[in-house]
């Protein structure tokens, strides 16, 4: 015999990790089949079905809650959407979480910007093979005034990428893009393959930096690579501490990238216990 059955799934929950200091989201789902033959089996079925969909917006709703609060208590600290749907943290954030904790907000954003000037510069010699001043390119205009006029004073222009490229070829080059492990995310400089001395003419990763930090840098490297599925990641320093705007590239090999790898694994669990995401 068919009948008209109405079924729900819901829930309600209180999130203390949220921007307040108690959220109380609830989802209730409910759905209305006319002239249904459900067995009380299928009926059973699809009740669940509804709950786990409620389920499943619960927690969206704690992991936006958690990423609001995060966002709120420290700056720079970024996140990304996953493909499975989910918010994952950046791999930079995941490792320098709880560093440069006694810098004023103000000069991390100066140093930050610095940065963002010379990395959109590489990207558009990349892109274009010619080299611009920053005032050239018009994305960064925001981080342009930032260092222009910040209280460090420091240089627009840290350094010179084609002089790096003729005195270490790279063959191929490609800019980077955004790259995914199951619990974190990323966006590496460039990848190509090197043609110089010291490195394997092999694809690899390459992340541009003014000031290099070797374990730092290797726990950064080992994730891209990781997620790439490649074996070997290298470090351009560009800096206005030499005459010629540039130093030695530093080579990571696997074997490195592997120890490393395991650091930034450790990393990933503290960022997870310290903020619950």
């Amino acid at each position: 015999m068919k009948k008209t059955i109405k079924m729900q799934g819901g829930i309600t929950g209180v999130l203390s990790t949220g921007s307040y200091e108690n959220l109380r989201p609830s989802f209730l789902i409910e759905e209305t089949i006319e002239d249904c033959n459900f067995t009380d089996e299928q009926i059973f079925t699809r009740t669940q079905a509804l709950y786990d969909e409620s389920f499943r917006m619960m927690k969206e709703a704690e992991t936006k809650a958690t990423v609001e609060r995060i966002e709120r208590e420290k700056t720079g600290i970024r996140f990304y959407v996953h493909p499975t749907g989910i918010t994952v943290p950046s791999v930079t954030s995941v490792i320098n979480w709880d560093a440069d904790f006694f810098v004023p907000p103000h000069e991390l954003q100066q140093y930050a910007s610095q940065g963002q000037i010379c990395h959109t510069q590489v990207e558009n010699y990349i892109k274009t093979g010619k080299w611009v001043e920053p005032k050239e390119i018009q994305d960064i205009w925001a981080d342009i005034v930032i260092v222009s006029k910040g209280s460090l004073h420091l240089p627009l222009e840290s350094g010179y990428f084609p002089a790096f490229l003729e005195k270490h070829p790279i063959k191929e080059l490609k800019n980077g893009h955004q790259v995914f492990l199951p619990n974190t995310a990323g966006t590496f400089d460039f990848e190509g393959v090197p043609d110089f001395k010291d490195a394997l003419q092999i694809p690899t990763v390459f992340d541009v930096k003014r000031t290099p930090d070797r374990i730092k840098d290797g726990k950064q490297l080992s994730a891209y690579c990781k997620a790439k599925g490649l074996t070997q990641g290298i470090i351009v320093p560009l800096n206005d501490k030499t005459v010629q705007k540039f130093s030695k590239p530093i080579i990571y090999n696997e074997k490195a990238l592997e120890g490393f790898f395991k650091m930034f694994t450790v990393d990933r669990e503290n960022f997870r216990k310290r903020y619950g995401i």
